[in-house]
C-alpha cells in the first residue's frame, strides 16, 4: 500500500464551517464509506487509499458509493453517458476485486435525495474527494453538516497536494518553481496502483437500496432519462477507465514522440498529437499520476529530475516531448486548480460566501467563486487582475464591428468561418482544439456587447457542450482570455484594451487550416 501523505486530507475543503473530520470514528459502524464524487476510478486514487487505510485500521468492510443525479447543472445525455460508461467500468473492476461498490443512478421514479446521509448513518466515517469546483464543495459541506460521523475530504487533484503550493500566483512561471521543488516528494507518496484489500475490507455488506444495474443497452437507458437530449453523446468520446487508459497508451506510443512539433496542429484529433486526455482527467476515469507514470516510463526515477533548472523544457527528463507535455499537464493544469482552491478558502475565511441552510444543496454552486450565469459581472470583478479589469472597463463603450446573440453564437452563425468551425466542433464532438479554443473565446469577447455578456456566453457554451467543461481549468482557460494569468499587451486595441488580442487571419496563417475545415465539415451532426 502506498505511503499516504496526510497533506491531502482536509477538514475544511470548501466552506467556512469545518467538516466533521475532528469527530471520533464510529467504531460501531458497519463499514467505512468512500463517497466517490470526482475521482471516479478504483485504482491510483488517493481518496480510495485513505478510505482503505481506515477500513484496515478499524477492521471494517470498505464501501464505495458513486451516485449520479438528474439535476446537476447542464445535465445532458452527453455527460450522463460518459459518466455511466465510467460507472460500468467501476462495477466490473469492483466485482473482479471483491470490493463493495454501490452505484446509484437517479431516475424519475427513484430519487436519490438524502441517500449519502442515509449511508453515512451506518458508517464509521466518510471519505470523499476534495474537489475545488462545480457542485462538489457545496455537496460535501451539506453532508458534513448533517451527519454525525467524521467526514474527511482527500485532495487527489494533482501530483502535489494543492494545499502545499502556497499562495495564489499570477502566472504559470511563478507556480512552476514550487512544483519543481515538491515533485520528488510527491512522487514518493503516489497512490497505490491497485487497492490492497484484506478479508475484512472485502467482507460483503448488503446495501440499503437497489444498486444500479448496468443495462444491456446503455445509450437507450440514457435516452430514457429527463436530461438535455439535444446535447447528444459523441462516438469519438467513450467514457470510463478502460477507454481512458487506452487513450493514454495510444498517446504515449504514437503521439508523444511528435508532441513538441505537432501539438498545435488543428485537425482530426486522430491525426494530431494532442493527448485527448482532458475528458478522463476531468471525470477522474484516469488520474494525473497515471499519466505521469506512463509518460515517464517504468525506468524513470526521481534521480532523473533536473532540480537546478527553472526551465520548463528540461526538468522531468531530457526528452523535449515529455517535458513539454508534462509541463502543460501539471503546471498549467495545477494553476487552474490552485487558483480555485485558494479562492474558496480565502472567500470562506472572509465570510463572503452566501450560506445555505444545513443540508441544503444549491441547484447551482461554484462555491466562493460565484461563477454563475446570473452574476457574470461579479465573477469578472472577483477573479480578474486589476489591470485587466481597468482596461476592459476603459474600453467597455467601444464600438463593436460585429455583435451576436447567444443563439447566433450557439448556432455557429457568425461572419467568421474559422470561428464557426470551432463552435461546430464543440457542439458535435464536445471539444475544440486548444489553440483554436483560445481564439474562440477571444472572438466572443470582441463580438459581445460587454465583457460580462461575453463571459455569460462562454460559460454557457463551454458548460453545455464541452465534455471537460465545469472544470477549474475550463473556467480559468476562459478567464485567461479576459486577462487572468496573463500580462498587459501593446498596442492598446479597441474593445480589448491591453488584454491579449487574437485574430482569425493571424491564426489561419500559422496552420494549414484546410485539413481542419475538412475534418469539421465531415463531422456528423448530433441527432435531433
Amino acid at each position: 500500500m502506498a505511503t499516504f501523505n496526510d497533506a491531502r486530507v482536509s477538514s475544511r475543503p470548501a466552506d467556512a464551517a469545518p467538516l466533521a473530520g475532528d469527530r471520533p470514528a464510529n467504531r460501531g459502524g458497519k463499514y467505512v464509506l468512500y463517497w466517490c464524487q470526482m475521482a471516479r476510478r478504483l485504482r491510483a486514487n488517493h481518496a480510495l487509499d485513505y478510505a482503505l487505510h481506515w477500513a484496515t485500521k478499524l477492521k471494517k468492510p470498505l464501501v464505495v458509493y458513486e451516485g449520479l443525479k438528474l439535476d446537476y447543472p447542464w445535465a445532458s445525455a452527453r455527460f450522463h453517458q460518459f459518466m455511466l460508461e465510467g460507472m460500468r467500468d467501476s462495477a466490473a473492476d469492483a466485482e473482479a476485486m471483491g470490493l463493495n461498490y454501490w452505484p446509484f443512478v437517479e431516475t424519475p421514479n427513484n430519487a436519490g435525495r438524502g441517500l449519502v446521509r442515509k449511508l453515512a448513518a451506518d458508517a464509521c466515517l466518510v471519505v470523499t474527494d476534495d474537489y475545488p469546483q462545480f457542485i462538489v464543495p457545496a455537496q460535501t459541506a451539506a453532508v458534513a453538516a448533517a451527519v454525525e460521523v467524521p467526514v474527511h475530504a482527500v485532495d487527489g487533484n494533482g501530483m502535489i497536494p494543492l494545499g502545499r503550493l502556497g499562495t495564489t500566483v499570477s502566472a504559470a512561471a511563478h507556480l512552476r518553481p514550487r512544483i519543481h521543488k515538491l515533485f520528488a516528494e510527491a512522487w514518493q507518496h503516489r497512490a497505490a496502483a491497485e487497492p490492497h484489500l484484506t478479508a475484512a475490507t472485502k467482507a460483503r455488506v448488503d446495501p440499503p437500496f437497489e444498486p444500479w444495474a448496468v443495462p444491456k443497452d446503455l445509450p437507450a437507458f440514457v435516452r430514457s432519462l429527463p436530461v438535455d437530449q439535444s446535447v447528444a453523446p459523441v462516438s469519438t468520446a467513450v467514457g470510463g477507465r478502460a477507454a481512458g487508459e487506452r487513450v493514454l497508451a495510444e498517446f504515449v506510443e504514437s503521439k508523444l514522440p511528435r508532441y513538441a512539433a505537432e501539438r498545435n496542429r488543428p485537425d482530426d484529433p486522430a491525426q494530431n498529437s494532442a493527448s485527448g486526455l482532458s475528458y478522463y482527467l476531468h471525470y477522474g476515469h484516469v488520474g494525473i499520476q497515471q499519466v505521469c507514470e506512463a509518460v515517464l516510463g517504468p525506468a524513470w526515477t526521481v534521480d532523473d529530475l533536473n532540480p537546478t533548472t527553472r526551465n520548463k523544457d528540461d526538468f522531468f527528463c531530457r526528452d523535449e516531448n515529455a517535458n513539454g507535455f508534462l509541463d502543460e499537464a501539471i503546471t498549467w493544469r495545477d494553476i487552474g486548480y490552485h487558483f480555485c482552491w485558494n479562492a474558496q478558502r480565502s472567500a470562506a475565511a472572509q465570510g463572503t460566501r452566501s450560506r445555505q441552510e444545513p443540508g441544503e444543496v444549491p441547484s447551482f454552486n461554484f462555491a466562493t467563486f460565484d461563477f454563475s450565469p446570473l452574476d457574470p459581472a461579479g465573477t469578472l470583478d472577483r477573479v480578474l487582475p486589476a489591470w485587466a479589469k481597468a482596461t476592459l472597463a476603459k474600453h467597455a463603450g467601444d464600438r463593436r464591428e460585429h455583435l451576436y446573440s447567444l443563439a447566433e453564437f450557439e448556432a455557429a452563425a457568425t461572419h467568421d468561418d474559422l470561428w464557426n468551425a470551432a463552435q461546430t466542433e464543440l457542439v458535435r464532438t464536445g471539444r475544440i482544439h486548444n489553440y483554436l479554443r483560445m481564439l474562440w473565446a477571444k472572438k466572443v469577447l470582441e463580438w459581445s456587447a460587454s465583457p460580462e455578456e461575453a463571459y455569460r456566453v462562454l460559460e454557457h457554451l463551454n458548460n453545455k457542450y464541452a465534455i471537460d467543461g465545469r472544470d477549474p481549468n475550463s473556467y480559468t482557460g476562459i478567464l485567461w482570455c479576459f486577462g487572468l494569468f496573463d500580462r498587459p499587451w501593446a498596442p492598446e486595441r479597441s474593445v480589448f484594451g491591453s488584454v491579449r488580442y487574437m485574430s482569425s487571419d493571424n491564426t489561419g496563417r500559422k496552420f494549414k487550416l484546410g485539413a481542419y475545415r475538412d475534418y469539421v465539415a465531415g463531422l456528423t451532426p448530433p441527432p435531433p
